[in-house]
C-alpha cells in the first residue's frame, strides 16, 4: 500500500535505481471522487532494481509488470521479474513500437514532444490497444508498467488509461509533466556525461503539459477520442470498461479467477 505522508499517501516510490516511479492513485475524477491508489503504477525501466527496489515493488502489491519495449531492447536490459517464480510479480511483454518505414520518415522530422506522440497514435495504435488490453487482463493486484525512461511510451499509455477512467486532460497533462521534474534530477548527471551540446532530442527537458495538451487535442481531432481510437485498434469495449473499473475502484474477479472486471449495473 502507499505510505503515508500527514494522512496523505505519496504518489511518488522509491524503488532503487529508478527514477521516474509513481502511482496513478489519487487523481481527481470528472463528477468527483479520485482513481484508487495502487491499482496503476507507471515507472521507468525495472531492469536494474536493487535487492531494495525489488523487495519495494513486492511490499506495494504488484501483481503484474507489464513491459512496453521491444524485445531488443529486452535483450540488451532483462527483465527484473521474468515471470514463472513463486512470490514474484507476472510478466507480460507488450511491445508498443512496430518497425513502420512511413513512421521511420517522420521520426526524421520531430519538433516536439507531442509530433512523437502524434507518431505513436498515427502508427502504433494496435501497439496501444496491446497495452491497454494487457491492463485489462491481468489478474487482481497492482499493475506497473513502463518502457525506457518512463516518459513516451509510458506517458501516453498513461494518458489513455486515465482518460477512460474519467480524468480531466488538465490533471493528465500535470501527471505526464512530473517526468519533467525528475528528468531534472539526472539531467546534471547527462550534461556531464554527454556535455550540453551533445544532448539529442530524446534528452532534452521538453516533457511539459501543453505537449499532453496538444496530444489528447490530436487524438480527439483526428481519431474521434480515446474510445473510438481504442476501439478502431482492436480493443473490446468490455476491455475499456476493465481499465476504467480497476482505476476507478469497482473491480471484480472475471469468472476462473483471471483478470477483472466492472461488476454488472
Amino acid at each position: 500500500m502507499p505510505a503515508a505522508q500527514a494522512g496523505v499517501p505519496s504518489r511518488d516510490l522509491d524503488w532503487e535505481p529508478c527514477w521516474n516511479v509513481r502511482d496513478l492513485g489519487g487523481l481527481p475524477l470528472t463528477g468527483g471522487g479520485e482513481t484508487r491508489w495502487g491499482a496503476l503504477i507507471r515507472a521507468d525501466c525495472l531492469g536494474k532494481l536493487t535487492a531494495a527496489g525489488r523487495q519495494a515493488l513486492i511490499d506495494y502489491g504488484v501483481a503484474t509488470i507489464i513491459d512496453l519495449r521491444s524485445a531488443d531492447e529486452l535483450a540488451i536490459d532483462p527483465p527484473a521479474f521474468p515471470g514463472g517464480r513463486a512470490g514474484e510479480p507476472a510478466f507480460r511483454h507488450a511491445p508498443l513500437v512496430t518497425n513502420d518505414p512511413a513512421a521511420n520518415a517522420r521520426w526524421m522530422a520531430l519538433q516536439t514532444r507531442a509530433d512523437v506522440y502524434r507518431i505513436f497514435l498515427d502508427f502504433y495504435g494496435r501497439g496501444l490497444a496491446g497495452a491497454l488490453r494487457a491492463i485489462a487482463g491481468a489478474p487482481p493486484g497492482g499493475i506497473v508498467f513502463h518502457c525506457l525512461g518512463g516518459t513516451d511510451r509510458t506517458g501516453l499509455v498513461a494518458a489513455l488509461a486515465l482518460r477512460l477512467a474519467g480524468v480531466p486532460d488538465e490533471v493528465i497533462a500535470a501527471d505526464y509533466e512530473m517526468t519533467l521534474a525528475r528528468r531534472r534530477s539526472i539531467y546534471a548527471q547527462l550534461v556531464a556525461e554527454k556535455g550540453e551540446a551533445n544532448l539529442g532530442f530524446w534528452d532534452k527537458l521538453n516533457m511539459t503539459a501543453d505537449n499532453m495538451l496538444a496530444t489528447l487535442a490530436y487524438l480527439d481531432e483526428q481519431h474521434g477520442g480515446e474510445r473510438a481510437y481504442l476501439r478502431a485498434n482492436g480493443l473490446a469495449d468490455e476491455d475499456m470498461e476493465r481499465v476504467r473499473a480497476r482505476l476507478r475502484g469497482n473491480v471484480a474477479p472475471l469468472p476462473g479467477g483471471e483478470g477483472t472486471r466492472a461488476p454488472s449495473p
